[in-house]
C-alpha cells in the first residue's frame, strides 16, 4: 500500500469485528459468546424475514459490535437484564465510537437504537429519530441470548425462552419479528447452532458477507476508530496508541524502516494494543499494586491483539509486530518468549516506542516522567538487552523532536476523548485530575 498510490485492499469484516468482540466478551465468563449468539439469531430471524443480502450483511455486522461501547464490566453486566433500565450506557459510546468512520455510519445508527422498546409502534421513531427495523432485530435477538444458562441443557431452555418472548410482543418486540424468531425457534436445531462452541464458522458458513474494498486513507480512519475502541474504556489509556504511533512513525523514518510505506507502521502503532481489549477497565484504572492474578490478565493482551489482527490477511507484518510487542531481547519478556533475531524490527520498534510512550504517561499509580527521566530508564533496558540499543539510541538523540510529535498526537487524542465523553454524557464521571501530576507536559 505505497502512500503515492491508493491501492485498495479487500477487508472481511466479520472476521475482523467478531474478533474484536469475542476479545471483549473474554472480560467476564457471562458475557463468552454473547456477540456471536445475538449475530446468529438476528442472522436467522433477518433471513426469516426474508431481508435482502444488502440488509442481512449490515444487520449481522451491526449485531456482531452491538455492545461494543460497554465501557466497563459494569456496564455489560447492567445489559444482561431482560428488561434494561439504562441502555444509554452503553449504545450512545457504541454509537459515538463507530460514526465517525463513514463506512459504519449505518452501523452505528443500528446500535444506537437497539434497545428500543417497539410500543406498539410507538418505537417507529426514538428522540426524533426513525429507528431502523434492524435496531429491533437485535433488540430481539439479544433478548434471547442473555435469558440462555450456560449451566443448562439448552433443549429444556427452549420453551421458558419462547415464553418470555412472546409475552414481549407488541411491547418490547415487533410482531412480525417475533412471528419470524417462533419459526425458526420450533426447530431444535436453531438452539443447538446457537450454543455451539463453533458457532463462529458456523456462521461465516451459512451467512457469507463477503469483503470492503478499502482506500489508503479509508484504512487509516479504520485503524484510528479501532484506536478509539482500544484507548476510550479509560482516561488512562485514551491517548496511549496514539502516542506511540507518533513516537514510531518517528523511529521509523529516521532510520530508514519502511520509507516507502510508513502508514503501516502508523497502523501498527495504533492498533498493537487491540488485544487489551480483554483487559477489564476496572483493571486499567487499578491504583493499588497490581496482583500475580491482574499481572496474568495483562500478560494475555499481545496475544489476542495477534489473534485479532490475524483475520485481516494484508496485515500479517502488523500482526507480527503487534504480537511481540512485549517480547524483549534477552527473552524475558511475553507471551512468546522470545529473543535476540527472533524479534521482528516493526516488533523493535513497537517496543521502543510503546516503553517510551507508557513512561511519559501518567498512570493510576505514578505521575509520568521527564524526558530526561525516560531517556535513562530506557538506556539501562537497552544495556540490559531488554529493548533495541540503536532505536533507543535514535530516540535519545532526537529527544525533542520525537517527544514533541508524541505530545502534540496526544493532545490531539486527548480532545477527540473528552469530545467523546461530552456526547456520552460521561464527562463529569471521567473529569477527575491527579494534583500531584503537573499539566501540561
Amino acid at each position: 500500500m505505497p502512500p503515492e498510490t491508493d491501492q485498495k485492499t479487500h477487508i472481511e469484516l466479520y472476521p475482523l469485528l467478531s474478533g474484536i468482540t469475542a476479545a471483549t466478551d473474554l472480560i467476564s465468563r457471562i458475557l463468552v459468546g454473547h456477540h456471536q449468539k445475538v449475530s446468529f439469531a438476528a442472522a436467522t430471524i433477518g433471513q426469516a424475514l426474508g431481508l435482502d443480502q444488502h440488509r442481512l450483511s449490515r444487520l449481522i455486522l451491526a449485531a456482531a459490535v452491538h455492545d461494543i461501547g460497554g465501557l466497563s464490566i459494569r456496564t455489560r453486566l447492567e445489559s444482561f437484564d431482560f428488561e434494561v433500565i439504562n441502555p444509554d450506557r452503553h449504545t450512545r459510546p457504541g454509537y459515538f465510537l463507530l460514526a465517525g468512520f463513514a463506512p459504519f455510519a449505518d452501523l452505528a445508527r443500528i446500535i444506537r437504537f437497539h434497545h428500543t422498546y417497539w410500543r406498539n409502534g410507538e418505537g417507529m421513531v426514538a428522540g426524533g429519530e426513525e429507528v431502523p427495523l434492524l435496531s429491533h432485530i437485535i433488540h430481539l435477538a439479544d433478548r434471547i441470548a442473555v435469558r440462555i444458562d450456560p449451566q443448562r441443557e439448552i433443549l429444556s431452555q427452549k420453551a421458558d425462552i419462547i415464553q418470555h418472548i412472546k409475552a414481549g410482543s407488541g411491547d418490547m418486540f415487533v410482531p412480525r419479528q417475533v412471528e419470524a424468531f417462533l419459526q425458526v425457534a420450533d426447530k431444535e436445531a436453531f438452539w443447538l447452532d446457537l450454543t455451539s462452541p463453533n458457532l463462529r464458522t458456523l456462521l461465516q458458513q451459512r451467512f457469507p458477507l463477503g469483503a470492503m474494498a478499502l482506500g489508503r486513507s479509508e484504512m487509516l480512519e479504520l485503524a484510528a476508530m479501532f484506536r478509539r475502541v482500544i484507548d476510550f474504556r479509560s482516561r488512562f489509556t485514551a491517548t496511549h496508541s496514539s502516542g506511540v504511533a507518533a513516537v514510531a512513525v518517528a523511529i521509523a523514518t529516521h532510520s530508514g524502516f519502511q520509507k516507502e510505506d510508513p502508514d503501516r507502521v502508523r497502523m501498527a502503532g495504533l492498533l498493537h494494543d487491540i488485544g487489551k481489549l480483554v483487559v477489564p477497565t476496572e483493571l486499567l484504572e487499578k491504583h493499588q499494586r497490581l496482583t500475580s492474578d491482574d499481572f496474568a490478565i495483562i500478560y494475555k493482551h499481545p496475544y489476542f491483539s495477534a489473534e485479532i489482527l490475524r483475520n485481516i490477511k494484508s496485515f500479517a507484518d502488523i500482526c507480527q509486530w503487534a504480537a511481540a510487542h512485549h517480547e524483549r531481547l534477552d527473552g524475558s519478556g511475553y507471551p512468546y518468549r522470545l529473543r535476540g533475531a527472533e524479534i521482528p524490527e516493526g516488533a523493535r520498534i513497537l517496543a521502543v516506542a510503546d516503553t517510551f510512550t507508557a513512561l511519559m504517561e501518567d498512570r493510576p499509580y505514578r505521575c509520568g516522567l521527564t524526558v530526561t527521566g525516560t531517556n535513562k530508564i530506557m538506556k539501562d533496558m537497552a544495556a540490559h538487552h531488554k529493548l533495541d540499543q540503536d532505536f533507543v539510541a535514535l530516540i535519545h538523540d532526537h529527544s525533542s523532536e520525537i517527544n514533541d510529535r508524541r505530545y502534540k498526537a496526544q493532545v490531539g487524542a486527548d480532545q477527540t476523548h473528552r469530545h467523546f465523553l461530552a456526547e456520552c454524557g460521561l464527562l463529569d464521571n471521567h473529569n477527575e485530575t491527579d494534583d500531584r501530576c503537573p499539566r501540561p507536559r
